[in-house]
């Protein structure tokens, strides 16, 4: 396998925090033969997730299987090359690393992922009706520097929900998923993607949506945390994107006053006024009081002491995971001909 950069250099510069890219990482063109795949443990779209370990290294990764025939009913092939190309180009320490791909099986399509074993951030907050303020920062400061990463490579994200969102056994998240990812050739785009509750004014509207996206559902993901629940959620999708165009929130006394002058400036119905989206970009929402003495540069340096971490035990414990009966999953079955399978030129 690749090494995973192993330097990150955190300079922080008239408020804003950088990272130095390493050389381009590589994905390695796996055979399924060199890995023992186990037992299932997520369900995703088109797919399901599997445990497996490296017979050569020992080490266990989680395997994405996608299954191909519904891919290309579907028509999302170009999607998910388009993610494939983003995941090669980019490292970020909380961003989780592709570490190789099998294209060649004509039922499924493979994505060897690292394993993290503190299951996604939907699971916890399932678990709990919202999270102590102390964790949500830390969580929140995280996704801000992978937000600010992305978007000074013009990469709109589309895809910041807790299902996208895994701990590490050390408590560090990492943000996975760039099915819906964009890199930007203009400030702006009109593709309506992702999920609803987490969608932006503006990407609703088809009037053009551009990073300022990733802002808002930064504002969304902040009050899920704390509350257990979105702002705008509501059964009836129609009555849901009402809510959401006219962004009126109801704040409940709990909320610190920190914390909800922070969701009230990210979710600006006019993305132009956005937190984060003015000539100071990324620095008006790091010097946030409620990120007050909050340690950046350890931050990614991954120094700092999580306030939450995950019970494990053994590298293959899989029990933060959400349970799933086994006939929920579905393995890959129908086979695509090789002439008409657009993955199997990938590797």
């Amino acid at each position: 396998m690749s090494k995973s950069p192993n330097r990150i250099k955190t300079i922080k510069k008239s408020g804003t925090l950088k990272t130095k890219d390493s050389k381009e990482e590589k994905i390695d063109k796996i055979k399924l033969e060199d890995y023992d795949i186990m037992q299932k443990i997520a369900k995703v779209n088109y797919g399901i997730v599997k445990l497996c370990q490296s017979i050569e290294t020992d080490h266990y990764y989680t395997m994405k299987i996608l299954r191909k025939v519904e891919i290309l009913e579907s028509k999302i092939a170009e999607r998910l090359l388009n993610e494939y190309k983003i995941l090669s180009k980019i490292y970020h320490p909380f961003i989780m690393q592709l570490k190789g791909i099998y294209t060649k099986d004509p039922k499924g399509l493979y994505y060897l992922f690292e394993f993290n074993q503190g299951g996604d951030l939907a699971h916890l907050l399932e678990k709990n009706s919202g999270l102590p303020e102390e964790q949500v920062r830390f969580y929140a400061a995280s996704l801000i520097t992978v937000i600010d990463y992305l978007h000074k490579k013009k990469i709109v994200n589309r895809g910041i929900t807790p299902e996208n969102i895994f701990l590490t056994s050390n408590g560090y998240i990492k943000l996975t998923n760039f099915h819906f990812a964009k890199i930007l050739k203009n400030d702006y785009t009109n593709t309506l993607c992702g999920t609803p509750e987490y969608s932006s004014p503006e990407m609703l509207n088809r009037k053009g949506h551009g990073t300022a996206h990733d802002l808002w559902s930064l504002g969304i993901i902040i009050f899920h945390m704390l509350r257990g629940h979105t702002p705008f959620e509501d059964t009836d999708p129609i009555k849901m994107k009402e809510k959401i165009l006219k962004g009126k929130i109801e704040y409940p006394k709990s909320l610190s006053k920190n914390a909800k002058n922070l969701i009230k400036h990210l979710l600006v119905i006019d993305q132009k006024k956005r937190l984060g989206n003015g000539k100071n970009g990324i620095y008006d929402i790091i010097s946030h009081p409620f990120f007050k003495g909050f340690d950046w540069k350890n931050l990614l340096l991954q120094n700092l002491v999580p306030p939450y971490v995950p019970l494990t035990k053994g590298n293959n414990d899989a029990s933060n995971y959400k349970k799933y009966e086994e006939n929920y999953f579905e393995d890959p079955e129908i086979e695509v001909d090789k002439e008409k399978d657009p993955y199997y030129k990938w590797d």
